[in-house]
Parts: structure tokens; C-alpha cells; sequence
């Protein structure tokens, strides 16, 4: 942080950081692209199944991409330079490229978080976690929708965001804070939603740790947000913002292309599976399809591929022949929760483990003239 006002041959000796503003925004977009485009080729091409969540990820990289030429523009106007080197006019430039850059930040992330939810939706069965994601669903978008409406009053007239010799009225602070907070507190409630059902599931060790890796990739983001917030509320009052704000710049950046790569990461097992191929076979083994059911065993799998009204009516399937072949000694339950555990590791590409083919046993058993329920499969 600058602590007095520099000369503006000191200042100019002193570096120029708006090249690395604008190679941080454009990489990180790329890669968020890069991310995105995989996952629309596994989706329409190997599963040809584009799903709402899909669409929504979409929209936050059309989100990301906005903001990232918003970042151009404010390292073209004034971040990256020292402020004692900057024109008036400049300020004002970089403060209306910075309004509408946060305003599409906030957005990209909204989407990607219910890119994330929608999923969970999806491919999550169980019922208290479909409960929880529900209630994290109606707080991120609640608080987002307070938020846009926040900053399309955030000065009113608006003008005065960016030229502050206008009168007028601005939102406190405070408002601004709580909003990052929220923002912080869901990024890990999302984070942590499918860990209990990951943590329990009955699959081999090195898959376990595996999956988790997978979904644990949301925790950088957490940390991204948390560290981003801290060295903003250091730099807020800051007497040389416009080079003191670099670093938060470049973390906005990679926090909302990474957020959207993590997103987009567990819908790639099927891309992998066919470019490393015995390697995904060893950590993320494909549990083969009976023959003669109409489904290519080959296909690949990718989680978020079983519509749940499907999961709702094996369900019910599972319940109309267990209660024959387990009602009297009360383990109905147990084959319940069985068929939401075999639900998800179908979607991963996992092994269904004994627990499945011991159920199928007894009930065909117990009840050889009703034929078993199908087994949870991708559908095309």
C-alpha cells in the first residue's frame, strides 16, 4: 500500500501491472472456455444429454467473458498504474469499468452456483440432501437477485458511482459486506452438501478419496473468496488503489473461471474415460450393464445423466417388491437408502458393490413371479 502521493517520474519508473491484468483475465477466460467446451462436447456429443444445469453454466461464462472485457478496460483507463500518474479522466473511466466488471462478477458466479445446485438435483437422492439443496437453491438466488438490485441503485442517479462531483445518494458499505459474506457462506454450504453421501458410500477406498478430490476442488474457490475478501477489506481505503487493486483484480479473475472449470469437472468422466481409457478404468472402474436392456454398455457415464422422476420410479419399484421380500423383518429402509447410494455411484462410473446383487437376489427369492426392478442405468 502506498503510503504518500509519488512523483510522476518516480511513479513511471516504478513499473506498469496493466499487461498482467489483462493476460490474467484473458488466460483464466480461456481456460474457463476451454472447461465449458469439454464439457458441451461430453454432454452433446458422447452423452447427448444437455441438461438445464449445462445451460446454466453457459450463461456464466457468457457472464465471465463480459467481465473479463471490463477488466481490459479498467487496466486501459487506470488499474495498473500508479494513481498519481492517472488523469481524472482516467478515474472516472476505471470506476465505470469497475461498476459494470463487478456487477457481471456477481452474476458469473450466481450461475455457476446454480449450475452446481441443479446438479446436485440431479444425481443427489437422498432426501435430506435434496432438502438442503433446495434451501441453498433459494438462498443463492434470493441474495442474488438483492444483489442486482443493489447495484442498479447503487448511486442514484448511477452516474455517481463513477463521477462523484454529482449529488445524489450511495448504498453504505455495509450493504456491500454482507453481500460478500453471503457469498462467502453458500460458496462452502455447495461445497459441502454432497460430502456426507460422498464420505458414506460403500466403494473401495481409492475411489473414495478419488471422488472426493473431484469435488473438493470447490474448496480453492471457498479459499479464493475468503483470502479475496480479506485483502480487499486491507486495500479498501488504499491511497494508490488504482495499483494496490491489481491483486484483487487477478483473483476475481481466477476466482470466476475456476469456479466454472470446478463445475464443469465432474461432468468430464466420460471424455476422460475415452482418452485415458485404462487409467480412469483403474480409479473410476464402469460397472457393466446387463446385456439385452437396449442401452450400449460401452456408452460412457457421467454424473447427471438419470433424470430423477426415472430415480423416483425405481424407487417405488424397489419398495413395492422389497416390502414383500423384507416387511417382516424391517429392513425396507436399508434397501431404500441402498438404491440412492447405488443412484449416485451409476452417475460417477463406480462400482455398485454386493450390497446391489444381494438385494436383487432376495427379491427375486421371495417374489419369482414379479420380475425384479430394472437396475438404475444412464438413460441416452
Amino acid at each position: 500500500m502506498s503510503s504518500s502521493p509519488l512523483s510522476v517520474d518516480s511513479a513511471a519508473a516504478a513499473g506498469d501491472l496493466s499487461w498482467a491484468v489483462v493476460a490474467c483475465a484473458v488466460i483464466m477466460t480461456v481456460v474457463g472456455s476451454l472447461a465449458v467446451g469439454l464439457r458441451f462436447y461430453t454432454r452433446g456429443k458422447l452423452i447427448r444429454a444437455i441438461r438445464r444445469e449445462d445451460w446454466c453454466i453457459l450463461v456464466a461464462l457468457v457472464f465471465s467473458i463480459i467481465s473479463t472485457g471490463f477488466v481490459v478496460k479498467e487496466s486501459q483507463a487506470a488499474l495498473g498504474h500508479h494513481l498519481a500518474v492517472v488523469t481524472a479522466d482516467g478515474i472516472m473511466a476505471y470506476l465505470h469499468a469497475s461498476y459494470f466488471m463487478a456487477l457481471f462478477y456477481n452474476l458469473s458466479l450466481c450461475f455457476t452456483k446454480i449450475s452446481i445446485l441443479f446438479l446436485y438435483l440431479r444425481v443427489l437422492t437422498y432426501d435430506y440432501v435434496r432438502k438442503a439443496t433446495y434451501v441453498a437453491l433459494a438462498i443463492v438466488i434470493t441474495y442474488n437477485f438483492w444483489a442486482f438490485c443493489m447495484y442498479l441503485t447503487m448511486c442514484i442517479p448511477i452516474a455517481k458511482m463513477w463521477d462523484r462531483s454529482l449529488d445524489g445518494y450511495c448504498h453504505p458499505v455495509s450493504v456491500w459486506w454482507a453481500l460478500t459474506y453471503l457469498h462467502i457462506i453458500t460458496d462452502f454450504v455447495i461445497f459441502l452438501i454432497p460430502m456426507p453421501v460422498i464420505l458414506t458410500m460403500t466403494i473401495p477406498t481409492r475411489q473414495k478419496v478419488g471422488l472426493s478430490l473431484v469435488f473438493a476442488t470447490g474448496l480453492f474457490v471457498c479459499l479464493v473468496s475468503v483470502l479475496r475478501t480479506l485483502w480487499l477489506k486491507d486495500l479498501l481505503y488504499s491511497t494508490d488503489f488504482t495499483w494496490d487493486l491489481v491483486s484483487i483484480a487477478n483473483w476475481s479473475s481466477a476466482e470466476i473461471n475456476i469456479a466454472i472449470v470446478c463445475a464443469c469437472l465432474t461432468t468430464l468422466k466420460p471424455l476422460l474415460a475415452k482418452l485415458f481409457g485404462p487409467m480412469m478404468t483403474r480409479f473410476f472402474p464402469d460397472r457393466p450393464h446387463p446385456q439385452g436392456n437396449g442401452l450400449d454398455s460401452s456408452r460412457p457415464m457421467t454424473i447427471g445423466s438419470m433424470p430423477l422422476n426415472k430415480v423416483n420410479k425405481l424407487r417405488q419399484q424397489n419398495q413395492t417388491h422389497a416390502s414383500t421380500a423384507f416387511a417382516p423383518d424391517g429392513t425396507l429402509a436399508d434397501a431404500d437408502t441402498s438404491r440412492d447410494d447405488i443412484n449416485l455411484k451409476d452417475h460417477l462410473g463406480l462400482e455398485a458393490g454386493p450390497s446391489r446383487d444381494a438385494q436383487a437376489t432376495a427379491i427375486r427369492a421371495s417374489a419369482e413371479e414379479v420380475p425384479a426392478p430394472p437396475m438404475a442405468r444412464v438413460k441416452d
